[in-house]
């Protein structure tokens, strides 16, 4: 292949400047949108768009999110208390808070521990009771969402009408649960903060540290102090992964492999979105019209554009990368290689 210098297809001086301008521009949403979803107050969270998926690979998206019907963390089950009688329990919630308490009572003297028993004690009485006031209404709950289950598997149909009355059942079932996990989440916050008002009154008010296990999926083998769900690590790989590329396209510093990195990403939101007519529910309005290319569909060929070219070196850092040392290393592994660049 000629070189490029040769070549009747040469970029001129304005096209290399709009490059230069769409690779920044781009940069810079996606290091926006990872920078904003740092704030606390906004809540991000990666199962607000993946929970929602549709067309062909939404069950595969759902497959992501742990627990994401709360089937698991509302599994009701028996214990034995202190006096051998049979309780019933939600399993998940007893065992992390367990495995919370033990850990906590490492940390505190005498006093604090009889104090923090106290209000165990009294925290796992609450979530019993609970277990038991609501346990055939849960039992209800989940057989009928067996059965809708059974249905959709058994029955496929992909009528416009049928989408939309499955869908709307699928949210009805997760309101459903969840009512019933913040519920209980809200108790395990509860009894996080009492007892880290024990140590010190300054503390009242920690929470988030108890974690059931089908949140904690994979991190159970890999314990980190810093990242204690399944759920916060895929968060934080978003937030990271936005922010990165965002910042190495407006550098141009690795410009294609950030390219590269950012159409996947765009990839799997145009998956979980399927801008595709008949699909339920269609894109809101409000964002635009589509059929087939969304906006991000469009975004994602101007990805795929800026990294097939060396966009990078162009008032970039690449520059830099490419003539001291990436030039040399493409020389001696690719000879031909050259040429094309």
């Amino acid at each position: 292949m000629n070189n490029i210098k040769s070549s009747p297809f040469r970029f001129g001086f304005t096209a290399i400047v709009l490059i230069v301008l769409l690779r920044i521009a781009i940069g810079w949403h996606f290091f926006y949108e990872g920078l904003h979803k740092f704030d606390p107050a906004e809540g991000f969270s990666a199962k607000g768009f993946l929970g929602v998926a549709k067309g062909p690979a939404a069950e595969l998206y759902y497959e992501m999110l742990p627990d994401l019907d709360g089937v698991q963390r509302l599994e009701i089950g028996t214990v034995k208390d202190a006096k051998g009688k049979e309780q019933k329990t939600f399993i998940a919630y007893e065992k992390a808070w367990n495995q919370f308490f033990t850990q906590f009572l490492k940390k505190l003297d005498e006093k604090q521990t009889q104090d923090a028993n106290l209000v165990f004690n009294r925290y796992l009485v609450s979530l019993r009771n609970g277990a038991t006031d609501i346990e055939n209404e849960i039992k209800a709950f989940k057989e009928s969402k067996e059965r809708y289950e059974e249905t959709k598997r058994t029955l496929p149909n992909d009528t416009a009408f049928e989408q939309k009355r499955r869908w709307e059942a699928m949210m009805k079932y997760r309101s459903e649960a969840g009512t019933w996990i913040n519920m209980l989440d809200g108790m395990s916050n509860g009894l996080q903060s009492d007892l880290a008002r024990i140590v010190s009154p300054q503390l009242a008010g920690e929470n988030g540290k108890i974690i059931t296990e089908p949140e904690r999926g994979y991190l159970k083998f890999f314990p980190n102090p810093c990242v204690q769900s399944q759920m916060r690590a895929m968060d934080l790989a978003v937030i990271y992964g936005l922010s990165a590329i965002g910042l190495c396209m407006i550098l141009g510093i690795c410009n294609r492999l950030a390219c590269l990195g950012g159409a996947v990403f765009l990839v799997n939101v145009i998956l979980t979105t399927y801008p595709v007519p008949g699909v339920y529910p269609p894109l809101p309005t409000a964002v635009g019209n589509f059929m087939f290319v969304s906006k991000d569909g469009v975004e994602l060929i101007a990805m795929l554009f800026l990294a097939s070219i060396p966009a990078g070196r162009w008032a970039g850092l690449d520059y830099f990368l490419w003539h001291y040392g990436g030039k040399q290393i493409v020389k001696k592994f690719c000879p031909r290689c050259i040429e094309c660049e």
